[in-house]
């Protein structure tokens, strides 16, 4: 088993990953058994909350790499009812719908089974309409890993929506993260709809709910000598800042952040180095001396899928650690 898949592996086991394939459900009925039920509501939570009559629903059946999708409409109180599904095999039943511009997602990966053949699964939409200018960076959360003649970045950035309505974006006028000077190899990851690569920034028509949404990417520097920086320009901000360097003889310095505990995971050490807050369109900037000169052997798609696995684990391991430090709200003074 290569590197690659022992860390992914890991990640998965460990941290539960999204992207993980739900347990096979228990042996039920034969294929010819349609008794099944998927039920619920469509229902805007802006305020006032209301259920959405007329609204398309659709879900779309997964088995064996093969899909097939119906269709039904809400009535007047929001409801939608899917009847005679097949019930048990490896069906997965995903369930969406399109609201003002934008695509909102039922629970991930339903299965049904004999012992729970029928579901209720609300759906929740919102109007669209918030300004962009309300969106606030949550996390900016890198992993570099520095190898001979590359360094490999895994990046992931949270922004955070306070309003109640959603943010829709349009190819006129996506949303846009810029790449670091020189970033080779991009790779989007994770949270993106359509992104594209182009004009040293990735851009994408994903729509920001209410809440918290997540974009991972990955690329490659190919620094020309043994010192490099690295900047991440942030268009939402970051209320946090958490940056991993793998743990190598070179010399790293962040600009307005601090030194943090080290990290390990998956038998690796990393330097740490944290802080926050910063303002929407500022940079944060780290510089290396001493890097090892070489030849970078990984193929891109690889190097990024190893990233992305490192970067998992090592957020859990953040996690961890940051758990083990909070201070219970019932003994703060």
């Amino acid at each position: 088993m290569t590197l690659v898949a022992v860390l992914a592996a890991a990640v998965i086991a460990a941290a539960g990953v999204p992207g993980r394939a739900p347990a096979a459900p228990p042996a039920g009925p034969g294929p010819g058994d349609a008794s099944g039920v998927i039920r619920g509501r469509v229902i805007d939570r802006t305020a006032p909350a209301h259920p959405v009559a007329g609204q398309l629903v659709r879900l779309e059946i997964v088995e064996r790499g093969a899909s097939s999708e119906r269709q039904t409409r809400t009535g007047a109180d929001g409801a939608y009812v899917f009847s005679g599904l097949p019930v048990g095999g490896l069906k997965i039943f995903l369930l969406t719908t399109d609201y003002q511009g934008a695509t909102y997602e039922g629970a991930q990966r339903i299965v049904l089974t004999a012992d729970a053949p029928a579901r209720d699964l609300p759906l929740t939409v919102y109007e669209a309409g918030a300004d962009r200018r309300a969106l606030r960076g949550a996390l900016l959360f890198a992993v570099v890993d520095v190898v001979p003649g590359a360094l490999r970045v895994t990046t992931v950035e949270q922004v955070r929506n306070p309003t109640d309505r959603t943010v829709v974006a349009t190819p006129a006028d996506p949303l846009a993260f810029p790449l670091p000077a020189g970033a080779g190899a991009v790779q989007p990851l994770d949270g993106w709809r359509d992104p594209h690569t182009e004009d040293g920034r990735i851009t994408d028509t994903r729509a920001i709910l209410p809440g918290t949404a997540q974009v991972t990417y990955a690329y490659q520097e190919r620094p020309r000598s043994g010192d490099a920086a690295l900047a991440w320009t942030l268009p939402f901000g970051a209320a946090r800042v958490e940056i991993l360097v793998s743990d190598t003889d070179i010399r790293v310095a962040a600009d307005g952040l601090r030194p943090a505990d080290p990290v390990t995971t998956s038998g690796r050490r990393y330097v740490h180095w944290s802080g926050g807050s910063v303002g929407a369109g500022q940079a944060v900037l780290v510089r290396f001396s001493g890097l090892p000169a070489g030849e970078d052997r990984w193929p891109g798609a690889v190097a990024a899928a190893l990233a992305a696995a490192l970067a998992a684990g090592l957020g859990v391991a953040l996690r961890r650690s940051a758990a083990k430090t909070r201070v219970p709200a019932s003994s703060a003074s």
